[in-house]
């Protein structure tokens, strides 16, 4: 098994860099990669949680894998299109990645082209059926 073919995912990485602006130094988000070959894979669900206001989905235990020459740090925002790779966009995943656990190839390998990374997702998202839908007049 080689994991090239098996990344049916892609994603952008944005990185948090200082960006000087006059006299000021401010930090601004900065896409520092583009269609990366990956693939998102889930270890456990969690379905919906409800709070007062607003229901929101957390999956904690989502794990992305990809190429260990890929620059991905913790904090990095990952916007990942879920089978892109295959030409078929099912939705856009928004998560921040944490340390990045690299796996290399050991030497005399009985099944090469196993080298990868390993990524834990943090997704946290919001959902607001009434401002999906277009019905919150703003009257709160």
């Amino acid at each position: 098994m080689n994991y090239a073919g098996w990344y049916t995912d892609r994603m952008d990485i944005h990185r948090v860099k200082p960006v000087k602006d006059g006299a000021l130094t401010r930090h601004e988000r900065v896409r520092m990669a583009k269609d990366i070959p990956c693939r998102i894979y889930r270890s456990g669900v969690h379905g919906p949680r409800m709070q007062p206001t607003a229901a929101y989905t957390e999956s904690a235990d989502d794990k992305l894998a990809c190429g260990n020459a890929v620059d991905v740090r913790p904090g990095d925002e990952l916007l990942i299109c879920r089978g892109k790779g295959l030409g078929k966009v099912q939705q856009t995943i928004r998560a921040f990645a944490g340390e990045p656990v690299h796996y290399y190839e050991p030497f005399g390998a009985v099944i090469p082209g196993l080298a990868h990374q390993e990524i834990a997702l943090l997704q946290k998202e919001y959902l607001d059926a009434e401002a999906e839908e277009g019905t919150d007049d703003g009257s709160g």
